[in-house]
């Protein structure tokens, strides 16, 4: 329900910090604002923004308010000065985020994979040296030598289930270890 205040009284209250000035104030014009902005960014993601930083910053300057005139006028030239603004910062952000990266090669990714991966072999060597012996030479012949699951099973001379147990097994303390140190696999 809107107030029976005129526009000028609703400002007078909000510069003496009348919480129910300010929401008659966003009653009367929130929908103009959004309109107004939704037509000027195209989305209403950045629109949802741009409304939410707006009253935010009608209510932080309200005591700076000196309007003699329209008020809808007034809240249309700072509405639209407020959007440029948001608008240039994000492009300066956008720049930045740019310039930032360009500055990074491939050649910086591939390092910080070979160093990931790196730590990761040591975390599950060390796994593996807890194991038992029979899983151990599992993980080696298998992952380490690449031996098939048949060659496994000659080599130890048990059956093919068997290995694909174990290697079921290994596998799922590998990732119980793993996942202890916050690594995923």
């Amino acid at each position: 329900m809107q107030s029976d205040k005129s526009d000028i009284d609703i400002i007078k209250g909000m510069r003496e910090g009348k919480v129910s000035a300010f929401r008659d104030l966003y009653t009367r014009y929130s929908n103009l604002i959004y309109r107004n902005i939704l037509v000027r960014v195209n989305s209403s993601f950045d629109a949802d923004d741009i409304f939410q930083d707006f009253f935010i910053q009608v209510w932080e300057k309200r005591e700076s308010l000196e309007i003699t005139s329209s008020v809808k006028n007034y809240l249309l030239v700072w509405l639209r000065n407020h959007i440029l603004n948001s608008i240039k910062k994000e492009q300066i952000r956008d720049r930045y985020h740019e310039m930032s990266g360009e500055g990074k090669s491939e050649a910086d990714d591939y390092t910080w994979v070979e160093i990931v991966a790196a730590d990761l072999d040591d975390k599950i060597k060390h796994i593996v040296r807890k194991f038992p012996p029979r899983l151990r030479s599992v993980y080696m012949l298998s992952r380490e030598q690449h031996l098939s699951v048949k060659e496994i099973a000659d080599k130890l001379s048990v059956s093919e289930q068997t290995v694909k147990n174990q290697l079921t097994e290994i596998l799922k303390r590998l990732r119980k270890e793993i996942s202890r140190e916050n690594f995923c696999l």
